[in-house]
């Protein structure tokens, strides 16, 4: 069974949406690590340069170093550019579909879905609720878990 130009469309919305918040979470993340990373490292600073006990500067070091080290193994910054140009893609298939038939759509929908930048799973649920809420569908909301109710006040 093929899909409806608005069923597609509002495929098109969620795939969007879940850039989006993929993107703000992967900002927050980096903003967090960083604002950390500058805390331990001063925090080292100050240990160091004090006649604080030596464990003091021994901690912070560490910290510094963890949080320095998650940043970069996580490269926020790298996944919030790709997030941002699967929005722009989104916005732009969007803006084409307003002349073109269903099976057109799907076509271009495909296309556009391969070059995705890998996803945030919990957030699944969160976009499909948020496109449900824009298109009035309060009815068709998925629940969320616990953890997913976090990641949706974050992103």
């Amino acid at each position: 069974m093929s899909q409806t130009k608005e069923q597609l469309l509002g495929e098109i919305r969620y795939s969007q949406r879940l850039c989006q918040r993929t993107s703000r979470l992967y900002r927050r993340a980096q903003t967090t690590f960083t604002f950390f990373s500058v805390l331990a490292g001063s925090a080292g600073l100050v240990a160091v340069s004090s006649k604080l006990p030596v464990a003091y500067a021994l901690a912070s070091a560490c910290a510094f170093a963890i949080f320095a080290a998650i940043n970069l193994s996580i490269r926020p910054a790298e996944r919030i550019a790709q997030n941002e140009a699967d929005v722009k893609k989104y916005a732009a298939l969007v803006a084409k579909s307003t002349d073109l038939d269903a099976a057109a759509i799907a076509k271009l929908l495909a296309e556009a879905r391969q070059s995705d930048a890998p996803e945030v799973e919990p957030l699944r649920d969160v976009a499909f609720n948020d496109v449900m809420h824009e298109i009035n569908r309060d009815d068709a909301l998925i629940p969320l878990s616990g953890h997913q109710k976090l990641l949706a006040a974050l992103a």
